[in-house]
């Protein structure tokens, strides 16, 4: 998932295929071959997510609240009906047709900018990173305007040579290059396995109080991310001699093996800050060697690299820190103003774009985008949806402008800390479970989820409802049977006098004082802040403001919040998306919280290696109704979204439920006329 920071992906992990809705995970692309996703976005419901069948999957990343719009699907398929030989990644795409001319720029109105060049890393799993690493970076999988998922094979095939064990061939182009020249290789698919796996890490990451990863001691190695399919290749993975293809061998078999194993940031760029080398070819070799041997002084300093080296909100000096071998390269990047990115001329192996330069424009005001939009500022806006924006951006299809309006694959969602001494924590009341989980359960009963679709959503989308399950998209196969067992529909009235009684029976002392995080530059969040906190406050909360620039960031410092509010957007359809959301430790790259279960980590941890569609729908029913008994948090709704673009300008525009929504299909843009 990814966070609406939407949780990651971004997202190029499927460990955190939430994405913040503002995750890690893959990023979603339509397929070249598709006609134009205008139609399809537009017309679609929100992304199905699990597997085949009906389990659909909910990690990702957080949004500071644009949506994407959605598509269906129909999951990926299952390691139990793989046979030896078939495609490891993706059903393979074949040779990619060039565009007869390459020019123009479009500039597209977003929200958030990039923080950091590394998604796969907790913190810097959000779509806004996974939208400029999707123009940067080749992918060997990404999803078509349905959702199926394609093998890039013109840059990496995906071969399972062996079903038991599950043994994984991926083979690099010989000709795949980074922007800097040096060849893009096995070591590089190496290198996210010694970050991802957990395999390495020696000790516990630590973070400062804004939340951001701290060195670690001269012999901890700690890295910031973890993946449930790489944790289950624990043998030393084999690199060919030509050092052109990486052979992974499970040691149990991985649900969402498809979607396991991406590249992230290059290997000799971690190994060269990291180790001193500046010989790329040395530099890698000793990183290789390094990990064979376990040197726990010089992975230390790899794993400090990795999780913060490539952390920047503006153009760095040091070109090692934003390599591409993708279609672009980006050629400048303004603090809170832009990033451009240029058509990356050596790049063969994959789609080609037509547009020679794209411009992310930094547009957090959703009213001031569609004034971009009218004055030929911005071509392409996915802004916050709000009922003006919709207003504002219809009034202008004299001039062209063509909106897509529809759910999105982003639901907004509440959480509650557990793990920072605060209201909703045992430890305040004496390491009592019972009494804090009354607590959580007594606020969450005072949360208006049908008043903030009434009057928040509905204005965008009549039939909007309230979402009610954490893993199941509404008008997905398991949707509807998930709501009748989960007990979360119990929550969709208010209830005071039962959260009064809660409290009450809790004997906590009132006002119960809950710290509420949320986007700062959300107009949306603000309202629906307002709306909890009134609510809340007839049952004896006091509901404290904590709008916060710099929330996403912050997610996994619960020392300053006791609830957060915000987005998740799926980056994958796998069902392996669920448990880092909710298992504890390392394994819950999603779970801030401190939440933890012995029964949850048990259905979660098997539900990563479960392919029959019938368990998996049992081990995620089960998990569902313990997090309501629980207290965890609760949903509020599937986002609306809105993409509008001036069709004077540019085509071909259109969009997937998934990151990296609507820059899914770039390649297919062409400037207009």
């Amino acid at each position: 998932m990814t966070r609406t920071r939407a949780v990651t992906l971004t997202a190029f992990v499927a460990a955190s295929a939430l994405v913040f809705a503002a995750c890690t995970s893959s990023p979603g692309q339509a397929s070249p071959s598709s006609s134009s996703a205008t139609s399809a976005a537009g017309s679609s419901a929100a992304a199905s997510s699990g597997s085949a069948s009906s389990a659909p999957a909910t990690s990702g990343a957080a949004t500071s609240g644009t949506a994407t719009s959605g598509a269906g699907g129909t999951g990926a398929p299952s390691t139990s009906t793989q046979p030896a030989g078939a495609d490891g990644c993706g059903k393979p795409h074949g040779p990619y047709t060039a565009p007869a001319t390459t020019s123009g720029t479009v500039s597209v109105g977003f929200n958030e900018l990039s923080t950091s060049w590394n998604s796969q890393s907790a913190h810097g799993n959000s779509t806004y990173n996974a939208n400029a690493l999707y123009l940067t970076q080749a992918q060997n999988w990404y999803y078509d305007k349905d959702l199926n998922l394609v093998n890039n094979d013109s840059f990496m095939t995906c071969k399972v040579t062996s079903k038991s064990p599950l043994t994984i061939a991926y083979t690099i182009n010989k000709d795949a290059k980074w922007s800097d020249g040096v060849p893009v290789t096995a070591e590089d698919l190496l290198m996210t396995w010694i970050s991802n796996s957990g395999n390495f890490n020696t000790g516990d990451l630590k973070t400062d109080k804004d939340g951001n990863p701290l060195p670690s001691t001269p012999t901890t190695v700690a890295f910031d991310s973890s993946s449930p399919g790489l944790a289950l290749v624990k043998a030393f993975p084999t690199i060919s001699a030509d050092h052109k293809t990486l052979t992974t061998v499970f040691s149990q078999p991985f649900v969402d093996y498809q979607l396991n194993l991406t590249i992230g940031v290059a290997a000799h760029a971690v190994a060269e800050k990291a180790l001193g080398i500046k010989d790329p070819t040395a530099a890698v070799a000793a990183l290789v060697k390094a990990a064979q041997t376990k040197d726990k002084l010089s992975l230390a300093k790899v794993a400090n690299t990795w999780n913060t080296a490539f952390d920047f909100t503006a153009m760095p000096t040091d070109p090692l820190l934003y390599l591409s071998s993708g279609p672009y390269v980006m050629s400048d990047f303004k603090a809170n103003q832009f990033q451009t990115f240029k058509i990356n001329p050596n790049y063969t192996w994959g789609p080609k774009p037509a547009v020679a330069t794209i411009t992310i424009a930094y547009a957090p005001d959703p009213t001031a985008a569609v004034q971009s939009l009218a004055n030929g500022e911005l071509q392409i806006i996915n802004p916050q949806a709000t009922a003006d924006v919709l207003k504002g951006a219809t009034a202008l299809s004299g001039q062209g402008v063509k909106v897509i309006n529809g759910s999105g694959g982003t639901y907004e969602h509440v959480d509650l800390a557990e793990n920072n001494s605060g209201p909703f924590d045992p430890k305040t009341y004496g390491g009592d479970a019972t009494k804090a989980t009354e607590v959580r359960t007594a606020f969450l009963k005072t949360i208006p989820r049908q008043d903030i679709i009434d009057r928040l959503i509905k204005p965008l989308n009549p039939s909007a409802t309230i979402r009610d399950s954490f893993t199941q998209v509404p008008g997905s196969p398991g949707y509807a049977p998930m709501v009748a067992a989960n007990g979360l529909s119990a929550y969709d009235k208010v209830d005071l006098a039962g959260a009064k009684a809660l409290l009450a029976q809790a004997g906590v002392k009132t006002p119960v004082n809950v710290r509420f995080m949320y986007a700062d530059n959300n107009p949306r969040r603000a309202s629906e802040y307002q709306l909890i906190a009134a609510s809340a406050k007839q049952a004896g909360f006091n509901v404290i403001d904590g709008k916060n620039a710099k929330w996403s960031s912050q997610l996994t410092n619960t020392k300053i919040y006791d609830a957060v509010l915000f987005g998740w957007q799926n980056s994958t359809t796998g069902v392996a998306q669920n448990p880092p959301n909710f298992l504890s430790g390392a394994a819950g790259q999603n779970n801030f919280y401190g939440y933890k279960n012995a029964d949850v980590d048990k259905w979660m941890n098997q539900l990563n290696i479960t392919t029959d569609a019938a368990t998996q729908t049992k081990l995620l029913t089960e998990t569902e109704q313990q997090l309501v008994k629980d207290g965890f948090g609760t949903i509020l709704f599937q986002f609306p979204d809105i993409t509008a673009f001036d069709t004077n300008k540019v085509t071909g525009v259109g969009g997937i439920g998934l990151v990296p929504g609507v820059f899914s299909n770039f390649w297919e843009w062409k400037i207009a006329g």
